[in-house]
Protein backbone atom coordinates (compact mmCIF):
# COMPACT_ATOMS: atom_id res chain seq x y z
CA UNK A 1 0.00 0.00 0.00
CA UNK A 2 1.15 3.62 -0.60
CA UNK A 3 1.98 5.91 1.60
CA UNK A 4 -0.89 8.49 0.05
CA UNK A 5 -3.05 5.43 0.50
CA UNK A 6 -2.22 4.65 4.08
CA UNK A 7 -3.14 7.84 5.04
CA UNK A 8 -6.52 7.79 3.48
CA UNK A 9 -7.17 4.32 5.35
CA UNK A 10 -6.02 5.49 8.71
CA UNK A 11 -9.07 8.28 8.21
CA UNK A 12 -11.52 6.81 6.36
CA UNK A 13 -14.32 9.42 7.11
CA UNK A 14 -12.96 11.89 5.41
CA UNK A 15 -14.16 11.20 1.55
CA UNK A 16 -11.21 12.16 -0.85
CA UNK A 17 -11.88 14.00 -3.86
CA UNK A 18 -9.75 14.73 -7.31
CA UNK A 19 -10.80 18.18 -8.45
CA UNK A 20 -9.17 19.09 -12.08
CA UNK A 21 -10.32 22.68 -11.86
CA UNK A 22 -8.45 23.61 -8.89
CA UNK A 23 -5.72 26.15 -9.20
CA UNK A 24 -2.72 24.79 -9.96
CA UNK A 25 -1.26 26.87 -6.67
CA UNK A 26 -3.63 25.33 -4.71
CA UNK A 27 -2.70 21.91 -3.51
CA UNK A 28 -5.57 20.89 -2.20
CA UNK A 29 -8.29 22.08 0.48
CA UNK A 30 -10.61 20.14 2.97
CA UNK A 31 -14.28 21.60 3.98
CA UNK A 32 -15.94 19.59 6.70
CA UNK A 33 -14.78 16.05 6.07
CA UNK A 34 -14.12 16.08 2.48
CA UNK A 35 -10.29 16.75 0.91
CA UNK A 36 -10.05 18.18 -2.08
CA UNK A 37 -6.73 16.69 -4.25
CA UNK A 38 -5.45 18.76 -7.27
CA UNK A 39 -4.55 15.66 -9.49
CA UNK A 40 -1.59 18.18 -10.69
CA UNK A 41 1.11 16.80 -8.34
CA UNK A 42 3.65 14.67 -8.09
CA UNK A 43 2.88 11.23 -5.82
CA UNK A 44 5.29 12.82 -3.06
CA UNK A 45 3.29 15.97 -3.06
CA UNK A 46 0.05 14.51 -3.30
CA UNK A 47 1.07 12.49 0.12
CA UNK A 48 2.02 15.86 1.86
CA UNK A 49 -1.01 17.53 0.65
CA UNK A 50 -3.22 14.89 2.10
CA UNK A 51 -1.12 15.05 5.31
CA UNK A 52 -1.32 18.69 5.68
CA UNK A 53 -5.46 18.62 4.74
CA UNK A 54 -5.66 15.85 7.70
CA UNK A 55 -3.58 18.02 9.82
CA UNK A 56 -6.70 20.34 8.75
CA UNK A 57 -9.19 18.24 9.74
CA UNK A 58 -7.10 17.01 13.24
CA UNK A 59 -6.34 21.19 14.44
CA UNK A 60 -8.27 23.64 12.65
CA UNK A 61 -11.45 25.76 13.69
CA UNK A 62 -13.07 28.02 10.63
CA UNK A 63 -12.39 29.11 7.78
CA UNK A 64 -8.19 30.05 7.52
CA UNK A 65 -7.90 30.09 3.79
CA UNK A 66 -7.26 34.01 4.34
CA UNK A 67 -4.12 34.28 6.24
CA UNK A 68 -4.32 37.83 7.25
CA UNK A 69 -4.71 37.39 11.30
CA UNK A 70 -2.21 35.80 13.87
CA UNK A 71 -4.59 33.22 14.48
CA UNK A 72 -5.35 31.43 11.53
CA UNK A 73 -1.52 32.07 10.21
CA UNK A 74 -1.03 30.36 14.06
CA UNK A 75 -3.92 27.25 12.66
CA UNK A 76 -1.93 27.15 9.83
CA UNK A 77 1.14 26.15 10.94
CA UNK A 78 -0.10 24.04 13.39
CA UNK A 79 -2.20 21.34 10.50
CA UNK A 80 1.21 21.98 8.53
CA UNK A 81 3.05 20.53 11.60
CA UNK A 82 0.37 17.65 12.87
CA UNK A 83 0.39 16.92 8.42
CA UNK A 84 4.69 16.13 8.59
CA UNK A 85 4.61 14.63 11.97
CA UNK A 86 2.16 12.37 9.95
CA UNK A 87 5.10 11.63 7.96
CA UNK A 88 8.15 11.86 9.98
CA UNK A 89 8.71 10.47 12.60
CA UNK A 90 11.80 10.30 14.99
CA UNK A 91 12.44 6.63 14.73
CA UNK A 92 11.43 7.65 10.68
CA UNK A 93 14.97 10.23 10.89
CA UNK A 94 17.05 7.06 12.68
CA UNK A 95 15.85 4.83 9.92
CA UNK A 96 17.39 7.62 7.35
CA UNK A 97 20.75 7.65 9.59
CA UNK A 98 21.17 3.84 9.42
CA UNK A 99 20.06 3.76 5.64
CA UNK A 100 23.12 6.43 4.83
CA UNK A 101 21.13 9.37 4.29
CA UNK A 102 23.16 12.71 5.34
CA UNK A 103 21.54 15.36 3.66
CA UNK A 104 18.06 17.03 3.99
CA UNK A 105 17.22 15.92 0.55
CA UNK A 106 18.51 12.46 0.83
CA UNK A 107 16.18 11.94 4.29
CA UNK A 108 12.92 13.29 1.72
CA UNK A 109 13.73 10.87 -0.63
CA UNK A 110 14.21 8.12 0.81
CA UNK A 111 11.08 8.59 2.77
CA UNK A 112 9.29 10.02 0.40
CA UNK A 113 8.25 13.30 1.72
CA UNK A 114 8.80 16.84 0.18
CA UNK A 115 11.64 18.50 1.73
CA UNK A 116 9.60 20.87 3.06
CA UNK A 117 7.62 18.49 4.92
CA UNK A 118 10.84 16.76 6.41
CA UNK A 119 11.92 20.51 7.61
CA UNK A 120 8.68 21.27 9.07
CA UNK A 121 8.35 18.08 10.89
CA UNK A 122 12.45 18.17 12.01
CA UNK A 123 11.49 22.26 13.40
CA UNK A 124 8.36 21.26 15.25
CA UNK A 125 10.74 18.28 17.11
CA UNK A 126 13.33 21.15 17.54
CA UNK A 127 10.39 23.18 19.19
CA UNK A 128 9.46 20.33 21.39
CA UNK A 129 12.29 18.45 22.83
CA UNK A 130 14.68 21.75 23.06
CA UNK A 131 17.38 19.80 20.95
CA UNK A 132 17.81 16.60 22.37
CA UNK A 133 16.05 13.28 21.97
CA UNK A 134 17.06 9.71 22.66
CA UNK A 135 15.38 6.33 20.79
CA UNK A 136 16.73 2.99 20.46
CA UNK A 137 20.07 3.63 21.22
CA UNK A 138 20.13 6.68 18.85
CA UNK A 139 20.82 10.46 19.94
CA UNK A 140 18.88 12.86 17.40
CA UNK A 141 20.41 16.99 18.58
CA UNK A 142 17.61 18.87 16.53
CA UNK A 143 19.05 22.88 15.87
CA UNK A 144 16.77 25.88 15.98
CA UNK A 145 18.16 26.26 12.36
CA UNK A 146 16.17 23.21 10.83
CA UNK A 147 19.30 20.77 10.86
CA UNK A 148 19.78 18.07 12.87
CA UNK A 149 22.55 15.27 14.10
CA UNK A 150 21.58 11.82 14.47
CA UNK A 151 24.79 9.66 16.85
CA UNK A 152 24.92 6.04 17.38
CA UNK A 153 25.35 3.93 20.72
CA UNK A 154 27.50 0.97 20.36
CA UNK A 155 26.57 0.09 23.99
Amino acid sequence: MQQDEKLMSAFPHLTYLYDPIMPDKQKGWICDDVVYLNPRQTKTELTCTIAEEIGHYLTSVGDIVDQNTNEKRKQERKARDAGSLLLVTPFDIIDCFDNGCREIWECAEYLSVTEETFKTAVKWYARKYDGVITEDKHTIWFHKDGTMSVYKSLI
